[in-house]
């Protein structure tokens, strides 16, 4: 099923940016009306533009453009003989990852990025019981986490479809200010809805403590125009007391029914097995945490990531605002819940995580599920498992800086021209990696070299040896 890995990977030449970086920049909405000082308080100052805005930068004067190329380390084969282009997996941070995607190309985006919540999540991971550690907490403040996100959400805004919607996770700890941020990029009349997903009802620990156990997060969900996104309507199941009281006719099929008067005065039946059920509403109580799946179903979803959410939270939103065939994409993509049910549904989708055991649990995970499919499913594309600022040293080892990302230092790279690196502003070192752990694909073989590639301090003398490498 999967490809054998390649002694050179593909180190493939880096897109040409997208016209927003060549001097023309994704507006700002105009929201005059939102944010006019008030006459009668004086001149009060009011902050019109996101946090960490540059009028003439963007958020480039805060996380410069670092034009990087993409190394494909592994293609997975699924089985799929059809003429498709491979969904995308990619390794390495999602604000360089998401500048090199095409305008207006996703057709939606889910991301369920850190909280804000000040803590550490610990799991013990693997066959060696490792502990793995994963950091919310942020020096910079409130300040420093909304900026970080505002870069990120200003290229989402910019590689969204026209009819395309984005959906943000978040908890108490941040929902309110990312909402005032939100406003200020997509636009205050560009929400669809602020959904509260209720997940669970108080328990043993979870009732201790000297407030209101938590009990739910919140989902913010902009469309890039509203009124032009798609929107496929959902609903739920009644529940038995609304069908015990409302469908209370039994036909001689044993079929429940309902009885109303139409404005003409006919009286109509409404069979319950002909209803679709309740319009979905913005509180959605019907989808449980894992923890609160019986043990059997939990067996089968649970992956033990300290993050994970349920396949169906993932499953109503890519069927609310996606359609078959269109591009989902999640940019802190965790255990890997959104690639996996949209590769179930027959989406086309993008994902990417800057840790190493989350791509490699998701590529996993993706590999799983494809095994399980009927014989009557239709054929699932293929996958590729890609690097963004760490590449296989075999295919950089012969390169100077002052040309690596040029197609020549990659033999089996595609040859479509693309802009060179500045060899002054970047620098090779040496990575290392925890013992037992490998990328996708690596499981089983000899360490492989690897560089990792980022920005050269400012002021350090310019260098044209070739890069040291690590093993790994």
């Amino acid at each position: 099923m999967t490809q054998q890995f390649a002694p050179n990977a593909n180190l493939e030449p880096a897109p040409e940016p997208p016209d927003d970086y060549s001097g023309r920049h994704e507006p700002l909405p105009r929201q005059e009306q939102f944010y006019r000082a008030p006459v009668r308080f004086g001149n009060v100052p009011v902050e019109a533009e996101p946090k960490g805005w540059d009028r003439r930068q963007n958020f480039r004067r805060h996380y410069p453009l670092v034009n990087l190329p993409m190394q494909v380390v592994e293609r997975v084969r699924l089985g799929n003989d059809q003429p498709h282009e491979p969904n995308r997996l990619i390794w390495g941070d999602n604000l360089h990852i998401m500048r090199q995607i095409a305008t207006n190309s996703v057709d939606l985006i889910y991301i369920d990025p850190p909280f804000f919540s000040g803590r550490q999540y610990n799991v013990i991971w693997g066959d060696n019981n490792e502990l793995r550690s994963f950091n919310d907490i942020w020096e910079g403040g409130l300040d420093g986490y909304l900026i970080w996100l505002n870069a990120r959400l200003y290229e989402m805004k910019r590689i969204l479809k026209s009819a395309g919607s984005i959906y943000v996770h978040c908890d108490w700890h941040a929902s309110h200010y990312i909402k005032v941020e939100m406003d200020k990029i997509f636009g205050y009349e560009n929400i669809v809805q602020e959904i509260i997903w209720a997940y669970g009802s108080a328990s043993g620990g979870r009732a201790a403590g000297n407030r209101p156990v938590k009990s739910h997060d919140t989902i913010l969900c902009y469309a890039k125009s509203y009124g032009s996104h798609a929107y496929n309507k959902q609903y739920t199941a009644y529940s038995d007391k609304y069908v015990r009281e409302r469908f209370t006719y039994v036909d001689d099929d044993g079929r429940r029914y309902r009885t109303r008067k139409r404005a003409n005065g006919e009286i109509s039946r409404q069979y319950l097995d002909q209803s679709p059920g309740v319009p979905l509403s913005s509180v959605w109580s019907d989808v449980t945490q894992l923890y609160a799946y019986h043990l059997v179903k939990r067996k089968q979803e649970e992956i033990g990531y300290p993050t994970q959410k349920p396949e169906a939270l993932l499953e109503r939103i890519v069927l609310a605002s996606s359609n078959a065939g269109d591009v989902v994409a999640d940019f802190f993509s965790g255990g890997g819940t959104t690639a996996a049910v949209a590769q179930r549904l027959g989406r086309r989708f993008i994902a990417c995580d800057q840790s190493r055991v989350a791509v490699a649990v998701t590529a996993e995970r993706l590999k799983q599920h494809a095994a399980t499919r009927g014989l009557d499913d239709a054929p699932i594309p293929d996958f590729t498992v890609e690097q963004w600022g760490i590449y296989e040293a075999d295919g950089c080892r012969r390169c100077r800086r002052s040309s690596f990302g040029n197609s020549r230092c990659a033999p089996t790279a595609r040859p479509e021209p693309h802009l060179p690196i500045p060899a002054r502003r970047f620098t090779a070192s040496a990575i290392s990696c925890p013992s037992g752990w490998a990328p996708p694909g690596w499981r089983r073989r000899p360490p492989r070299t690897m560089c990792a590639i980022s920005p050269m301090p400012s002021g350090r003398r310019r260098s044209t040896s070739r890069p040291t490498c690590g093993t790994v």
